[in-house]
């Protein structure tokens, strides 16, 4: 078992929407983990924090012209998840990421995160999403619900 940790972007969602159980997640996991994210993870955050900071539809966003100011309002935040190790995605990932696509049904983003997992053996993956539920199983990776799973 290694000590790396993957952080899926629902975790931080999660937590920037207060959260309690993301939160421990995520200061456990920073504390006692090498913490892990990919460019899938980063787009995803920042994606969905401009919508939920801003109340409005990714649409209204672009024709507004607003995304240049909402960055700017979470810089914070991006500059905190450069802080995690990014893991670089590769061909070899991508040809696994469609076999997880083909063999459970998972959308394009969530068949990157586990195949970054399994490219890079991080054996955790910390993610309220439940489309990880019983793939990270067949895959042998533990998936990270709460701060008890981590011990």
């Amino acid at each position: 078992m290694n000590n790396k940790i993957f952080i899926d972007s629902s975790i931080f969602i999660e937590n920037f929407k207060g959260n309690t159980t993301a939160k421990e997640i995520l200061e456990v996991a920073i504390d006692k983990f090498d913490v892990c994210i990919n460019s899938i993870v980063f787009s995803e955050v920042l994606f969905k924090l401009m919508v939920l900071k801003s109340g409005k539809s990714i649409l209204t966003i672009k024709s507004q012209n607003l995304i240049s100011s909402l960055i700017k309002e979470l810089k914070n935040y991006s500059e905190l998840l450069l802080l995690f190790k990014v893991l670089e995605e590769n061909k070899e990932i991508l040809n696994l990421s469609i076999r997880f696509i083909e063999k459970y049904s998972l959308l394009t983003n969530d068949a990157l995160i586990l195949a970054t997992c399994k490219y890079y053996g991080i054996d955790k993956i910390a993610s309220l999403d439940s489309d990880f539920e019983k793939v990270t199983v067949s895959e042998n990776i533990k998936l990270i619900r709460s701060v008890n799973d981590l011990k």
